[in-house]
């Protein structure tokens, strides 16, 4: 089974999951909003943000941006969002390609992990050369 598409038919908004022959195989239309809870921990100072997710999808991507923007402005340490993942309460990734809620749960906790450099001026301390 494929990945699930995000189809907007104007009064309606359905996720559908294709079959192995391209051919649908599950809809669902999105009737009650998600609230999701994206959680930074690695580093102080911690961030927990709300997450609604409406009537249609957002881009897990999107999310980071948002996120990325909502710390930096709490916090004043400023995120880079193109370093940022998501994980579940499991662990597991979350593509920055997919869609939310993606099959997660009303109330379900997502993780903000850092690859790479955690902030957006650390970039050039790294390629310093050491003294």
């Amino acid at each position: 089974r494929g990945p699930p598409l995000w189809v907007d038919c104007r009064s309606r908004s359905l996720l559908v999951r294709p079959d192995n022959h391209g051919q649908v195989s599950e809809r669902m239309t999105l009737t009650a909003d998600t609230t999701l809870y994206l959680h930074y921990e690695e580093s102080s100072p911690e961030f927990t943000m709300k997450c609604t997710v409406g009537g249609e999808a957002l881009g897990a991507a999107a999310v980071l941006e948002r996120f990325a923007h909502a710390y930096s402005k709490q916090t004043g340490s400023p995120l880079a969002p193109g370093g940022l993942h998501l994980r579940n309460s499991r662990g597991a990734a979350i593509a920055c390609g997919a869609l939310l809620p993606c099959g997660l749960s009303n109330g379900a906790d997502l993780f903000v992990s850092v690859e790479g450099p955690p902030t957006a001026d650390a970039a050039p301390q790294a390629a310093a050369p050491a003294p």
